[in-house]
């Protein structure tokens, strides 16, 4: 189950590393950081660590994290571009990695484009993603000491309300997860455009993440998943 109080604290690290790694993008299109420099410390948490102690009073404000909250905001910090975003170096016109050795997404760039790219959310990750929301829900279930079939709950998830309130659910399970430096890759953006998207697969703009949220779809999750095994 999740807990109110570090949900509170979760969705505000994720407010805070968002606009830090804005705020890495922007210093890495000024030049003001080197990509190399920017790869480094927004992959590795344990050299993400140090740079922030280090550098702590020039971070933007607004996207620093409290000093006892900095090991958990590294971890989390570094899996967004795993999750949910591609830093690249010069992306555009021309596939290039240095030395041609590695071609992963954090390594190879192309030409003239923004250093942020959203991930594509393919197939597989919307795949993983619906198994996020099962195993949330089936988990929730067993906490009650209810057994629940997948196919029960993959009933329920055809319904849009339940679709939603188990992506904010799912969601909320992987903000846990991150500050652990567990990342589950773009299944976590198809995640979020369960709840933050219209059923017509655009953005909603009025749109913002809060704790409050995510504790009421639990909320109705839960009577939702009491019900299914009922039925």
């Amino acid at each position: 189950m999740l807990d109110a109080a570090n949900m509170q604290r979760l969705v505000d690290m994720q407010h805070r590393s968002y606009r830090l790694l804005k705020w890495v993008s922007q210093a890495v299109t000024s030049q003001f950081i080197r990509f190399d420099t920017a790869h480094q410390y927004t992959t590795l948490p344990e050299a993400t660590e140090p740079w922030m102690v280090d550098h702590y009073s020039n971070l933007p404000v607004d996207a620093r994290p409290d000093r006892q909250d900095l090991k958990a905001f590294s971890h989390f910090f570094s899996t967004y571009l795993s999750n949910s975003f591609d830093l690249v170096a010069k992306p555009g016109k021309q596939r290039y990695s240095p030395g041609a050795h590695c071609f992963c997404p954090m390594c190879s760039w192309f030409v003239e484009a923004p250093h942020l790219k959203t991930k594509k959310v393919d197939s597989r990750a919307k795949r993983r993603a619906q198994t996020m929301r099962v195993n949330v829900m089936a988990g929730w279930a067993a906490e009650r000491h209810r057994s629940v079939p997948d196919s029960v709950l993959e009933g329920l998830l055809k319904q849009r309300s339940t679709f939603v309130d188990a992506s904010l659910a799912a969601y909320g399970v992987d903000l846990m997860e991150r500050e652990l430096a567990i990342a589950n890759g773009p299944a976590v953006l198809a995640l979020w455009r369960g709840f933050a998207w219209n059923e017509l697969g655009s953005p909603n703009p009025r749109f913002q993440l809060s704790a409050a949220a995510i504790m009421d779809a639990q909320s109705r999750l839960l009577e939702s998943v009491v019900n299914g095994a009922h039925s």
